[in-house]
């Protein structure tokens, strides 16, 4: 492996000032484009083109109440002693949630679903790690801040809808 490859997967692994991943960052931030963009393009795309984008941000906001639950079930599977049946249905309860996102036509229940969702989990996430069984302090330094990114997003898409 050269220098430079081994430069940039160390760099990519942590960062010193905080002791959060970088690849972690990068990755969480570029995840955060799809909703951005969706809720730009519903307040200035064309009216009959807004319904696609609308559904897009939609199944985008379920499969990412699902991806919490995966974390969240990761989290629980790594835990040195194992893992409880709570914390397993803590990463069940998030999949749960997201499943209306999915099925329902009513495009304001499924915004609402993802809009209570978010903060909700983001809360217990944070209760999670205070008391030490949840992910590590890094992981929240990125999803705090993108969870009220993306929940701007979300909210701001919502707005319009409504006022459609």
């Amino acid at each position: 492996m050269t220098s430079a490859t081994s430069h940039v997967q160390s760099s990519l692994r942590s960062n010193d000032q905080s002791g959060l991943p970088q690849a972690a960052a990068v990755l969480a931030y570029a995840g955060a484009l799809p909703p951005i963009i969706a809720a730009m393009l519903i307040w200035l795309q064309p009216d009959h083109l807004r319904p696609v984008t609308t559904e897009l941000m939609l199944v985008y906001g379920g499969v990412l109440i699902a991806f919490f639950g995966g974390v969240r079930w990761g989290v629980a599977v790594m835990r040195p002693g194992g893992p409880s049946f709570a914390s397993l249905l803590g990463g069940v309860i998030p999949l749960a949630m997201s499943l209306p996102v999915f099925v329902l036509d009513a495009e304001t229940v499924r915004f609402v679903i993802i809009l209570a969702a978010l903060p909700i989990l983001l809360w217990d996430d944070l209760r999670a790690t205070r008391r030490g069984s949840g992910a590590p302090e890094w992981y929240l330094g990125v999803r705090t801040p993108l969870t009220i990114l993306m929940g701007a997003s979300f909210l701001a898409a919502f707005a319009k809808v409504l006022t459609s």
